[in-house]
């Protein structure tokens, strides 16, 4: 699909040879029809699963960003700076809505990468991943379990929780203070200061309590992708401490850690195993359905006893006329 419609957008440029100031155009008109080939797939039962729906909309998406881009700089003339923050802005409605309408995890992943983007323009952008990685955390963690979001949708929901923790962790980070990691991405040649004193206790606070805070959060809520954001964070701020404290050498440091991150498992594995029926404090070392066709399988039975055929009272026995016999004398027959 994804070659199909490259090679129809480069006929379309190749038949009409738009210029510079009518290829915005163009481009808009080719992310509608993307659009209505994704809706009209999406609504297609037969075709909704074949992966052609996610072609068409990312193409969409990319075709309608590229208009944008070129008519911020080549129609309206906008500077590079205000330019870059409008696109971002673009990149944020385009991926947000397109995971509210289809429900897709990828696109709640590309706009949370383009929102805190955006916020890094700003210039207090480390201040602004902070307050709205906690706000985003907190806002889509009420609605893990909501009964009325489709699972789809709780899947983008549990994808920006991460992001919220992964943005707060980035800001918080003092290897990423220390380089201005959140401030250079508001474009290159600025002149930006050094983290003044208070700044820096504050992210090796940061650094070292934020990991933990996680990890506690993941083994009370039993959330899986949580305790997996909060061994990530641990592991970056072991890095981190690494970078300012010569423990060993970094080759050992990581292999150690590895070593005993894998020891850990083991153990925890063999902890619940000896469990009641295998599980303690709601956690199991059992595998949930770790063959997705099975879980097909299991989905499909609601479905098909709702549509089954209802059961058909027994038939009434009536009249059987079963002949009759004559003859005698050693002689016989039926009729």
């Amino acid at each position: 699909m994804t070659a199909a419609l490259l090679l129809l957008t480069g006929a379309f440029f190749v038949a009409f040879r738009p210029e510079i100031g009518t290829a915005p155009l163009l481009l808009l008109l080719l992310s509608v029809a993307c659009l209505i080939a994704t809706e009209a797939q999406e609504n297609a039962p037969r075709l909704a699963l074949r992966g052609g729906a996610g072609a068409t909309s990312f193409w969409g998406i990319a075709f309608f960003l590229a208009g944008v881009f070129l008519f911020l700089e080549e129609t309206l003339k906008v500077r590079e700076r205000g330019g870059m923050t409008l696109l971002l802005l673009a990149a944020l409605a385009a991926y947000a809505l397109a995971a509210w309408r289809w429900g897709s995890p990828a696109y709640a992943v590309l706009a949370a990468i383009s929102f805190f983007l955006f916020l890094a323009r700003a210039p207090s952008g480390r201040l602004l991943w902070v307050a709205m990685g906690i706000a985003m955390t907190l806002v889509f963690a009420r609605v893990l379990d909501h009964p009325s979001w489709a699972p789809s949708h709780r899947g983008c929901a549990a994808v920006l929780v991460v992001s919220g923790l992964l943005g707060v962790y980035a800001a918080l980070n003092l290897y990423a203070l220390d380089h201005r990691l959140v401030e250079s991405l508001r474009g290159a040649g600025l002149d930006l200061p050094g983290p003044g004193f208070q700044e820096r206790i504050w992210a090796i606070v940061g650094t070292a309590v934020l990991p933990v805070t996680v990890l506690w959060w993941g083994v009370r809520s039993r959330r899986t992708f949580v305790l997996d954001t909060g061994i990530v964070v641990a592991a970056l701020s072991l890095i981190t401490l690494r970078y300012y404290v010569h423990i060993a050498a970094t080759w050992l440091v990581l292999t150690l850690a590895g070593t005993a991150l894998v020891l850990l498992a083991l153990a925890l594995n063999r902890w619940l195993s000896r469990g009641p029926e295998k599980e303690r404090d709601g956690f199991t070392a059992e595998p949930l359905f770790a063959d997705e066709a099975r879980v097909r399988a299991l989905e499909l039975v609601p479905v098909v006893a709702a549509h089954a055929p209802a059961p058909q009272p027994p038939a009434e026995p009536g009249f059987q006329g079963g002949g009759g016999i004559f003859g005698g004398g050693g002689a016989g027959g039926s009729f």
